[in-house]
């Protein structure tokens, strides 16, 4: 039996690989077509695809990637008892219409934000109604994938959607399109067609019937109970609307310089690029933080907070050099960019972004906990802050970028004084005086 551990672990890494290569694959791959995009369309177009692009992903990434995860459990623990999972599918579907709904009120509030770059609020409505819908159906392809471990396909609906994204981009540049709706709909409809590519085949992935009948499959085993479901949709949703909204504000406030509005989108998308590995972070960190609570040792949490927290301002210092001397050079050579925003903001969006990572270990630690609600509540007060501050405040784009910071460190205070609260008093150390 010796030789068929390497060969699992072997098989195990490559599946690992497999599934986070297919995602940078789409994260690269809508980053291309963006810069495909942006040296066809005048600045005004670019600003509204890249405002799509974010707002989308914040529906999409927010909302129905809860969604995804609560089926890969329920489905994981259904195929390792045996049972059908029927019900489910049934359930998950359930949840997604719910969350459709809500996208599409989200829609109709988002829409006139896009409605001076596109021309009419209707338009933009119905661009972002379309987005949703393809998010909704992607994702909803993907959680019983991910549960019954079809990684292959799990993995090919990424592959699809970025090649189907960026062939579309290269037709779109080669025929010299400059209008913004047909570029705009290469990201609303490329999920679409990965879910009807692949949808068949994803059908028959399911536990065989040999197991259980379905009339013993229970009714609905546990799926979103005491509505975890919805405050981990609510959790995402603010989180992915703190990294995604300050461009999109911009955008709506600066459509008589939609130069430096396609400017500000260009260095905020670049230096969101950290956001894309919060949730393997996350993955990471929860195992851990998991033991160390079901073992109620607080102190080693309280270690390993330190630890983390002191690599976060090395790496956090780099990444703001970064923002500040590269980020401006990218965004021309590669976005085309005629106009950058002050090196002052790009230092200030680089560290929000250092102070969301440091969130994260303060969220992973109360996801462990079983306390969504909680983080959830933190994150939403951020977006809050974020919202008030990017609409209302004057000149546009300093707003968005502070409220972006401030958002972000509202997120961070919160979930630090409710994980302290939660948390046991530190024991006296021997030795000191009295």
């Amino acid at each position: 039996m010796g030789p068929d551990i390497p060969t699992s672990n072997r098989r195990t890494t490559l599946t690992a690989a497999h599934v986070a290569s297919s995602q940078i694959a789409l994260a690269a791959s809508n980053y291309v077509v963006l810069a495909i995009a942006a040296r066809n369309l005048d600045a005004a177009g670019f600003a509204a695809m890249s405002s799509y692009y974010l707002l989308i992903n914040t529906f999409g990434r927010g909302l129905f990637s809860a969604v995804e995860l609560e089926t890969t459990r329920a489905v994981a623990e259904a195929d390792a008892l045996g049972r059908n999972d029927g019900s489910i599918r049934r359930a998950s579907v359930r949840h997604t219409l719910v969350l459709l709904a809500v996208a599409l009120v989200l829609v109709a509030g988002s829409a006139p934000l896009l409605a001076g770059a596109l021309g009419s609020a209707a338009g933009a409505a119905g661009l972002l109604a379309i987005g949703a819908l393809a998010m909704a159906a992607s994702y909803s392809l993907r959680g019983p994938l991910a549960g019954h471990r079809s990684y292959g396909l799990y993995a090919g609906t990424f592959w699809v959607e970025a090649g189907i994204g960026l062939a579309a981009a290269v037709l779109l540049g080669v025929s010299g399109t400059s209008g913004t709706t047909p570029w705009i709909a290469t990201l609303a409809v490329a999920p679409l067609a990965a879910a009807v590519v692949l949808g068949r085949a994803a059908s028959r992935v399911r536990t065989p019937d040999g197991h259980t009948s379905a009339a013993a499959d229970p009714v609905d085993p546990g799926f979103g109970a005491r509505g975890g479901v919805y405050w981990s949709a609510a959790l995402l949703l603010a989180g992915q609307g703190v990294w995604n909204l300050a461009p999109v504000l911009v955008t709506s406030r600066l459509t008589d310089q939609p130069a430096l509005a396609a400017g500000f989108v260009t260095v905020a998308v670049l230096l969101r690029a950290p956001v894309l590995f919060f949730p393997s972070v996350q993955a990471l960190l929860l195992p851990a933080f998991t033991a160390m609570i079901s073992t109620g040792d607080d102190r080693a949490v309280r270690r390993a907070t330190r630890r983390l927290g002191l690599l976060m301002i090395g790496v956090g210092a780099v990444w703001v050099l970064v923002g500040i001397l590269l980020v401006p050079l990218v965004s021309h050579l590669v976005f085309g960019a005629t106009v950058t925003p002050p090196l002052w903001v790009l230092g200030v969006l680089a560290a929000s972004t250092v102070v969301g990572a440091a969130a994260q270990i303060g969220q992973t630690h109360l996801v462990a906990a079983r306390r969504p609600a909680a983080a959830a509540a933190a994150w939403i007060a951020g977006f809050g802050v974020l919202l008030v501050i990017g609409l209302l405040l004057v000149p546009p784009l300093a707003a968005a970028t502070m409220g972006q910071l401030i958002g972000a460190g509202v997120v961070l205070v919160v979930l630090t004084i409710v994980r302290r609260a939660a948390m046991s008093p530190p024991e006296p150390t021997t030795g000191v005086n009295r």
